[in-house]
C-alpha cells in the first residue's frame, strides 16, 4: 500500500488490477487516487497502486560534441512577445519533459516562473498570472514561497478556483 500523500504530482504508477500505468493527478475528495491513463481519469484506492521507477536520463556524450561543432554558427535572436500569463501545467509549458522525475519538473517550473516574474518587472508590466494548477498543493507553495522574495509585488490566490496566482508588480 502506498501513502497516497507520499505520492508527487506526475508521478508513474503501476494500477495493480489492470497492469495498465498512469500519472498521479492527486487524490479525490473520497480520498481515491487519480490517476491519467490514456486521457482518462481513473479512481483508484492505494492499495491497488504501485510506483513506477522513473529511469534517469543521461545525456549521450555526442550531444555535447555536436554542440561544439555549431558553436561557430551565428545565432540571431527571436523576437518573443511577452503575454501576461504563465501556465505551469508541465504538458503546457515543455511536454518533452512530461516523463521525467516529478522534482526535476518541479525546479524547471520554479526556474521558468522566476524567469517570467523578473521579465515582468524589468519590463514594467502591472499585473500577471501564474497558472500552478490545483492539485496537492507543492508547487502552490513554491510559488508562494518564491513571491514572496520580491517584496516589491503583491498577490492572491484567488483565482481559477485556488488554481492560479494573480501578481500585481
Amino acid at each position: 500500500m502506498i501513502p497516497l500523500k507520499d505520492l508527487w504530482i506526475g508521478e508513474s504508477v503501476l494500477i495493480r488490477s489492470s497492469g495498465k500505468t498512469g500519472r498521479f493527478e492527486g487524490i479525490n475528495k473520497e480520498g481515491k487516487a487519480r490517476i491519467r491513463v490514456e486521457n482518462k481519469i481513473l479512481l483508484v484506492t492505494s492499495e491497488n497502486l504501485d510506483i513506477v521507477p522513473e529511469k534517469e536520463h543521461f545525456p549521450d556524450i555526442h550531444d555535447y560534441l555536436n554542440e561544439e561543432k555549431n558553436v561557430d554558427k551565428k545565432i540571431t535572436p527571436l523576437k518573443i512577445t511577452f503575454d501576461h500569463t504563465l501556465d505551469l501545467h508541465i504538458d503546457k509549458l515543455a511536454p518533452h519533459m512530461e516523463n521525467e522525475l516529478p522534482a526535476r519538473i518541479m525546479e524547471f517550473q520554479l526556474r521558468k516562473s522566476d524567469t517570467f516574474i523578473r521579465d515582468a518587472i524589468d519590463k514594467k508590466y502591472p499585473h500577471i498570472t501564474i497558472i500552478h494548477g490545483k492539485g496537492q498543493g507543492v508547487l502552490k507553495e513554491a510559488i508562494e514561497h518564491q513571491l514572496q522574495q520580491f517584496h516589491q509585488i503583491r498577490f492572491t490566490f484567488s483565482k481559477n478556483g485556488g488554481g492560479a496566482v494573480e501578481v500585481w508588480l
